[in-house]
């Protein structure tokens, strides 16, 4: 049985939709097809899957890039960012 918090096995795209905030898997679907973002194929599974240690270390990135944009400038009116 895989231990629940190793950070190098695969995840499905919904449960990396939950943990960078975003409301539906098709944003991971399309940081995919930007290459943001690897999906891997595996054997006898049919959807793709993404590292959980990728995801995070998207998330922890944009968190610092966003602590450091805030500090340099404030946002103003429009969409805003996810990621947590």
């Amino acid at each position: 049985m895989m231990e629940e918090n190793n950070p190098d096995r695969f995840i499905k795209i919904t449960e990396a939709a939950e943990i960078l905030g975003f409301a539906h898997y098709r944003s991971v679907n399309q940081m995919i097809e930007r290459g943001s973002l690897v999906g891997y194929r595996l054997p006898h599974v049919t959807r793709r899957r993404v590292l959980l240690s990728e995801v995070l270390a998207l998330k922890e990135n944009a968190e610092s890039i966003s602590r450091t944009a805030s500090f340099e400038t404030t946002r103003g009116r429009g969409r805003p960012r996810k990621y947590g």
